[in-house]
C-alpha cells in the first residue's frame, strides 16, 4: 500500500495529527492519535470483508482493483479525525472540515479524484449515520463506533459520548 504510506509520511497530514495531539493534551479520554485512526482503518476494512464486500466496493465504485479498494478503505480510516483540532479551537464540524483537508493531501499521495471523492465523502459523512450515506461513510461511521471500548475507561465520567454508547458484546457485531 504505497499510496497510503506516502500518506502517513506527508508533511501536511504529519503537521494535522500533531495539531490533534496538541489540542488534545487534556482530557485523555478518546485521543484523536495515529493509533485511533489506524484502529478505524483496519476496522473498516474487516468489516467490508467480513461482508464479502470489497469486489463490490471496488466495482460500484469505479476503482481500477482490489488493491485500490484497500488503499481507499484505509485512507479514509487514516483521515477521517484528520480536522479534530480545528474543532477543538473554533467549533467547526471536524467532518466537514476534515474532508476539506482530504482534498489537500490526497493528491499528494496520488490518490486520482474519483478516489478523492470517495474518502472526502466518506471523511464528511463519519459522523451520524444517515439513510442516504455512502457505502463507505457507512462502514468508516461504524468502523468509529467499534474502535472505543468505552466500558472499563477511567473517563467515563467526564466523557460527553459515554451516555450515549450501547455497552453491550452486540457492539462488535456488524
Amino acid at each position: 500500500m504505497k499510496r497510503v504510506e506516502l500518506l502517513i509520511n506527508d508533511e501536511f497530514y504529519t503537521e494535522y495529527m500533531h495539531r490533534n495531539r496538541e489540542e488534545e493534551q487534556e482530557p485523555k479520554f478518546c485521543q484523536h492519535d495515529f493509533q485511533h485512526h489506524l484502529n478505524v482503518a483496519r476496522i473498516a476494512y474487516i468489516l467490508i470483508l467480513e461482508q464479502n464486500l470489497l469486489s463490490y466496493f471496488v466495482k460500484e465504485s469505479g476503482l481500477s482493483g482490489k488493491l485500490a479498494g484497500k488503499e481507499v478503505i484505509y485512507a479514509a480510516g487514516l483521515l477521517h479525525d484528520i480536522g479534530k483540532w480545528q474543532e477543538y479551537k473554533t467549533g467547526i464540524d471536524h467532518a466537514s472540515f476534515g474532508s476539506r483537508l482530504t482534498r489537500e493531501i490526497l493528491p499528494r499521495a496520488h490518490f486520482n479524484p474519483l478516489e478523492i471523492d470517495l474518502i472526502s465523502r466518506a471523511v464528511y459523512e463519519h459522523r451520524n449515520i444517515r439513510q442516504d450515506m455512502s457505502f463507505l461513510g457507512e462502514r468508516l461511521h461504524r468502523a468509529d463506533n467499534l474502535s472505543r471500548i468505552c466500558r472499563n475507561c477511567e473517563y467515563n465520567e467526564q466523557c460527553p459520548k459515554f451516555k450515549n454508547k450501547e455497552l453491550t458484546i452486540s457492539n462488535f457485531e456488524y
